[in-house]
């Protein structure tokens, strides 16, 4: 893999993992009430996981990105417009003690489920996370223009898998190697992106919609 595809993957899939907070307060939430923590954020994570395989495969066998072209040009400028447009709609949103309280039950309710239902979770939640599929999207692009034999394919697309996934199985790692020190500064960025999720909304959207604007304009114009 060359530096430049592998400067592409990191952009596409931090984007993703940036895109998708409530995956980590999730993460976090299950290890911090669910009584086989390191299991439930891991089946969590697989669940999501599945989602995001089902997808790498059907767009890759459909050759989506394998006429070349301005297509992924196309697909940029369409990914700006996407986050700009959650940015702006997001300084128009008005929170309430009322919205939190209903955004933190509902993790609760997810956290102290059964295995299975974390896998369930896992797939939800990253549907709901459309924004982050959509820049996956992206680098799957960057992967098939960069025509990479079957391992190099393979390996590139696991690595930007890895990387959209942050959010949903770091905080296990953090846990794993520090429990108690872990479980503070979880429970901290937990408080942190539910009580800012408007602001983390706002800062996200409008700045990847610049950065993905302006990567797909400057080849389009």
């Amino acid at each position: 893999m060359d530096s430049s595809l592998l400067a592409q993957l990191i952009l596409y899939g931090l984007a993703a993992a940036v895109a998708a907070p409530v995956g980590a307060v999730v993460s976090a939430v299950i290890l911090s009430k669910s009584k086989r923590p390191i299991a439930g954020v891991l089946v969590f994570t697989a669940g999501a996981l599945l989602l995001d395989v089902v997808i790498v495969v059907i767009v890759l066998a459909s050759g989506a990105f394998g006429g070349g072209g301005d297509a992924g040009a196309y697909l940029d400028v369409l990914l700006g417009v996407l986050f700009a447009l959650l940015g702006v709609l997001a300084v128009f949103q008005k929170e309430s003690p009322e919205k939190e309280a209903a955004r933190r039950a509902r993790v609760d309710s997810i956290a102290v489920a059964k295995l299975a239902m974390l896998f369930v979770a896992g797939i939800a939640v990253q549907v709901i996370n459309f924004d982050a599929i959509a820049v996956m999207g992206g680098g799957l692009k960057e992967i098939v223009e960069a025509n990479l034999g079957g391992g190099e394919e393979v390996g590139a697309t696991v690595f930007l898998l890895a990387l959209m996934l942050i959010p949903y199985y770091v905080p296990a790692v953090m846990y794993a190697l520090a429990p108690q020190r872990a479980g503070k500064m979880l429970t901290a960025m937990t408080e942190w992106i539910v009580s800012n999720s408007r602001r983390v909304e706002i800062v996200t959207g409008l700045a990847f919609g610049v950065l993905f604007l302006w990567k797909g304009l400057a080849v389009l114009l």
